[in-house]
């Protein structure tokens, strides 16, 4: 017999016995009043439970409500958190690039000024090939700039992605 049965078991046999004396016509008027106290309060019960029922699926349709919306607030703060270390790590690239292309440009100075310009004073009476020189040195040293940015940042991306990855592994496990 199962939970639910077990429950109505007393009603159901209630209700057996006064079919039975409905089909018999041995129904007295204390059997009519009995009949009718029993159905009173199974109507009493059944609007006890409703109410129950109803507070507790209003509960569980605010807590459904609040984790909807604390899912979207999940979602934005994970966008926003997304963005802040797409900008950290273009900074820290950033920063990262101009470090060694400013040492560059200064190796490059340095080497321009101590081997080449006396060639070029030797051979030319102008100082403009010398500044030509250096504006050569100078556009080639800023346009390397945005691809080293690139190239690290492409390095940053695969990094973040192998620790999510890695991460996502991990909860998998546990």
């Amino acid at each position: 017999m199962d939970k639910n049965q077990e429950l109505y078991y007393d009603e159901i046999n209630s209700l057996r016995k006064f079919r039975a004396k409905i089909e018999t016509h041995a129904i007295y008027k204390e059997d009519l009043d009995a009949f009718s106290d029993e159905y009173e309060e199974l109507v009493a019960q059944a609007k006890v439970i409703t109410r129950v029922s109803d507070r507790l699926q209003k509960k569980l349709d605010n807590a459904n409500m609040q984790i909807r919306e604390q899912n979207e607030e999940i979602k934005d703060k994970n966008v926003q958190l997304a963005d802040t270390v797409t900008q950290l790590a273009k900074a820290k690239v950033g920063r990262k690039a101009s470090t060694i292309l400013l040492t560059v440009a200064v190796v490059l100075f340095i080497l321009e000024q101590v081997f080449l310009e006396p060639i070029i004073d030797q051979f030319f009476d102008t100082q403009f090939i010398s500044l030509g020189v250096l504006g050569v040195l100078f556009l080639i040293i800023k346009f390397s700039e945005g691809a080293l940015e690139s190239y690290f940042m492409n390095r940053e991306k695969k990094k973040i992605l192998e620790n999510e990855k890695n991460n996502t592994l991990d909860v998998s496990k546990s």
